[in-house]
């Protein structure tokens, strides 16, 4: 079953670079058994690591046992805007006695993979918020969109167009990538040394992500995204509510295809202020984006049938924290490493196709605007 604990980890081979203004993520993941990943995650600013696992759908051919990548994602930015609107209220002297959203994200995919075509697509976010407190709604409308225009890293990710930058590495060699080169992450060691050197700080924690299998629905459509040729939008829900431990309960669910629900805890970082009881909204928000590139990965090589025996991965991610400015963030780095008895080309095709085919890699390229409403 999913369960996040807290890690330790040798800091020369899994290291996160930042300050207490700039939260620099650094995700190591590899690939499971099926459509499995696993990830290695360090929050900068504080050094906090925390293991996360993922799973695909019946879309994929998955089991279904944990998450899928955009779930994390979505959790990620639901989380991302509740911080930003509770600081931005602190600021202001509001009290906010409860407070709760319902997030819709939609990502389109089409083209054809054996023919290069196929490329991922975002459409705007749509969120549906009420709050009750010490304030008017008309005050509650303004401090969200403040909430969503300066102090929200994700939003702001979501807002400009950022181009991702890698590096690749197959059977300990290194290729030319012949785009925009990943400089900070390519003389990064293979992760697979982090993951042999990973200790469990304890083994008493609370389960932070669960299924709510009560809740599963059956998917009607089959592994619908493994067909080579694809014209489809998926739609992903998310309904978070603050709870009075000051936690963050998110429920996400795909609704289109249909899938199960998954419950994930959200607490600040000690950076921003909270207790770190669990992982914050940048932690989960940099966990979809490895994954989703991940599965992407295995889903293209798949399709075009090559043998690829494994592949790991460490991705930068980096976030400006609003403080006393605005929050931004900063594009993609990703290292590549691949068990691969392809040729180079081939090699480094499957990894353009797989950031072409990736959701959140889109969301960083495709400016959005997401719209907000007060229930």
């Amino acid at each position: 079953m999913t369960d996040v604990r807290a890690y330790r980890a040798d800091p020369r081979t899994l290291k996160g670079v930042g300050s207490r203004d700039t939260g620099r993520i650094r995700t190591c993941a590899r690939a499971l058994a099926g459509m499995q990943k696993e990830a290695v995650i360090q929050y900068g600013p504080t050094g906090s690591v925390w293991r996360l696992v993922c799973d695909e759908g019946p879309w994929l051919n998955g089991s279904d046992l944990a998450p899928f990548p955009l779930a994390f994602f979505a959790a990620g930015a639901a989380a991302s805007f509740i911080s930003a609107f509770l600081s931005e209220s602190g600021d202001r002297g509001i009290r906010v006695d409860t407070l709760g959203l319902v997030q819709d994200n939609f990502f389109t995919m089409e083209g054809s993979a054996v023919k290069g075509t196929m490329v991922a697509g975002v459409l705007p976010t749509e969120l549906r918020l009420s709050v009750s407190g010490a304030a008017e709604g008309a005050v509650f409308s303004d401090i969200a969109a403040v909430a969503l225009r300066d102090r929200s890293p994700v939003e702001s990710c979501l807002r400009q167009s950022l181009s991702s930058s890698f590096a690749v590495r197959a059977n300990d060699m290194d290729l030319v990538w012949p785009d925009q080169a990943g400089a900070t992450v390519a003389g990064i060691a293979d992760p697979a040394v982090a993951f042999g050197q990973l200790k469990p700080l304890s083994n008493d924690g609370g389960q932070l992500i669960r299924k709510r299998s009560d809740d599963a629905v059956e998917s009607l459509g089959g592994a619908v995204g493994l067909a080579a040729e694809q014209k489809r939008t998926v739609h992903v829900r998310t309904d978070a509510r603050l709870r009075d431990d000051g936690l963050k309960s998110i429920i996400v669910q795909c609704i289109r295809p249909a899938g199960s629900r998954f419950e994930f805890l959200s607490d600040d970082s000690r950076a921003m202020g909270g207790h770190e009881r669990a992982p914050c909204g940048l932690v989960y928000f940099s966990a979809g984006v490895a994954f989703c590139f991940m599965t992407q990965i295995g889903r293209f090589a798949q399709i075009t049938k090559q043998q690829i025996a494994g592949y790991r991965i460490v991705q930068d991610t980096a976030f400006r924290l609003a403080r006393n400015c605005t929050a931004c963030a900063s594009a993609v780095e990703t290292l590549v490493c691949l068990d691969s008895a392809e040729t180079q080309d081939r090699s480094i095709r499957l990894v353009r196709m797989a950031e072409q085919t990736c959701y959140i890699h889109a969301a960083y390229r495709t400016p959005t605007k997401t719209e907000c409403a007060l229930k």
